[in-house]
């Protein structure tokens, strides 16, 4: 087995898949990609996308349970994965481009090189969209559709929406969404295949000569001659042998959000002080990795259905809501997700009741202030990180989902959804003022798992920042991030396309500037 490439990408999930299949176009580059979990391969569990939520705590999934809250659910898990394809694997595939605004925040931050004007065409590069407009892509590796709407009960939450002020406006125009509701696009093939990074970005390359996939590699940590990465040790499948692949120009983390930041603090490279407390060896005292966790936060409130709900579904939520809780924004502060199904992993045991056939609003916040850590728990590669995304310590996020409970309820009392809405099940009627609603919330919310911004980038001399624009690694030679976790800030929408977007970014970089 050859165990030295020119590059080794660790981590074979959204963004990853995509780094390795550019950067292995060139038949003169040679790629090994680690993937710590099994290949994704004509596994239907997989890839049906109608079946997703079934991989929550599956063997799929690392699991891992936040620390204990202090102004939130303490029960919350974030769902991890551990496949081939990453959590575009794992996650219901909802497909947005980012707010214009927010990549151009990004930039003026320091992330140059990330504006809307950058970004936008690696969107219609990676996209083969049915979306109206020539701003679209028609022949990129990512089928991205929008949802039929065969919903009766989502048809006429839709025309609520329209009563509420809300009009129907269509996602992914190339101009934000402040203020409406329209059924997703998600990255999905008409025949209900997922169009996961793995699926849209490898399964067409499996055989490619200068490109080799390793599943089942867990990487334990990067290996450094002086301060330059030379490649990474991981763990056999056997579970018993240590490996070392070799990098001849340079490592790509694209591990994710949360295991991104712990393989560069195994690696030594974190808050110093941590780091020993713990007993790792400090290569770069970075205080920035892993400090500035942010997440969508995720309420719900549910009614009883009057009629039956859908028996079939492309993934049981195909109905996005925006809006803004107050004046002034240039970006919705407030989206809900639409569910024709019961999400009652929280509420149950609160003692709410429940019911099979109900259907939910899930109201976020799109731009949460609150934000938490990631740590090592041991210095154990096994060991899982200690998780902490503080939830609700910025009041402002408690105020914009409690106001979100308040517009949902506004919503379902329209006449569209007359013949649909039957009992308030959660939080239940007699849950009315903001002091009740914001006790609810806290007891019962959940994530749209969307950990991000754990090693941002940023300016060269930000010292908050462990990255630098071109998603280098700051204080060391031959590393890369290119995942969730170098967003400047977690972005208003579902982020999974851009993440992609930050693999072909990532892949353009390396080739730029290993010439």
């Amino acid at each position: 087995m050859t165990d030295q490439f020119d590059y080794v990408v660790v981590g074979g999930g959204s963004a990853g898949a995509a780094v390795a299949a550019r950067l292995s176009e060139d038949p003169d580059v040679t790629v090994c990609l680690l993937e710590a979990g099994p290949s994704d391969v004509g596994d239907k569990a997989v890839l049906e996308l109608d079946r997703w939520m079934a991989l929550l705590e599956s063997g799929y999934d690392w699991d891992y349970q936040v620390e204990p809250q202090e102004q939130g659910n303490s029960f919350m898990r974030h769902a991890r994965a551990r496949v081939l394809g990453g959590c575009s694997s794992h996650n219901s595939c909802i497909a947005f481009w980012a707010p214009a605004e927010d990549l151009d925040e990004w930039a003026s931050m320091g992330a140059t090189g990330w504006s809307a004007a950058d970004i936008f065409p690696l969107y219609k590069r990676l996209e083969t969209n049915d979306g109206p407009g020539d701003h679209h892509g028609r022949s990129g590796p990512v089928t991205i559709r929008s949802v039929p709407p065969k919903d009766p009960c989502g048809v006429a939450l839709l025309e609520a929406c329209a009563e509420a002020g809300i009009p129907t406006t269509e996602f992914n125009s190339g101009t934000t969404v402040t203020h409406g509701a329209n059924w997703f696009q998600i990255n999905a093939r008409e025949d209900g295949t997922r169009s996961s990074s793995s699926v849209s970005y490898l399964h067409p390359i499996l055989d490619r000569e200068n490109l080799e996939i390793r599943t089942e590699a867990r990487v334990r940590q990067v290996t450094f001659d002086g301060k330059r990465a030379t490649g990474v040790q991981y763990l056999d499948p056997d579970q018993i042998q240590t490996r070392t692949v070799t990098a001849r120009r340079e490592v790509v983390l694209s591990a994710g959000a949360i295991d991104t930041p712990k393989l560069l603090m195994l690696s030594g490279i974190g808050p110093a002080e941590h780091l020993r407390e713990v007993g790792v060896d400090v290569l770069v005292d970075s205080p920035g990795v892993g400090s500035s966790l942010q997440d969508h936060p995720e309420g719900v409130i549910a009614w009883e259905a009057a009629q039956p709900m859908v028996q079939e579904s492309t993934q049981w939520w195909e109905i996005g809501i925006f809006t803004r809780t107050e004046e002034g924004l240039d970006r919705p502060d407030l989206m809900f997700h639409y569910g024709s199904v019961p999400f009652d992993m929280h509420t149950v045991r609160q003692g709410y009741p429940t019911s099979e056939n109900s259907f939910c609003l899930t109201p976020n916040v799109t731009r949460a202030r609150s934000t938490g850590t990631v740590r090592l728990r041991t210095r154990d590669f096994r060991d899982k990180p200690k998780v902490d995304p503080r939830y609700f310590t910025d009041p402002h996020d408690i105020r914009v989902m409690t106001e979100g409970i308040k517009l949902a309820r506004r919503i379902a009392s329209q006449s569209a959804l007359a013949e649909w809405a039957g009992a308030e099940l959660y939080p239940g009627p007699d849950v009315r003022t903001d002091d009740e609603i914001a006790d609810y919330i806290r007891r019962t919310h959940n994530t749209v798992y969307h950990p991000a911004a754990s090693v941002p980038m940023g300016a060269d001399d930000d010292p908050s920042k462990p990255l630098d624009a071109r998603l280098r690694v700051k204080g060391v030679e031959g590393l890369r991030v290119a995942d969730g976790s170098a967003m400047p800030f977690l972005v208003a929408v579902n982020p999974n396309i851009t993440t992609m977007a930050i693999g072909e970014k990532c892949s353009d970089m390396l080739k730029e500037d290993n010439r």
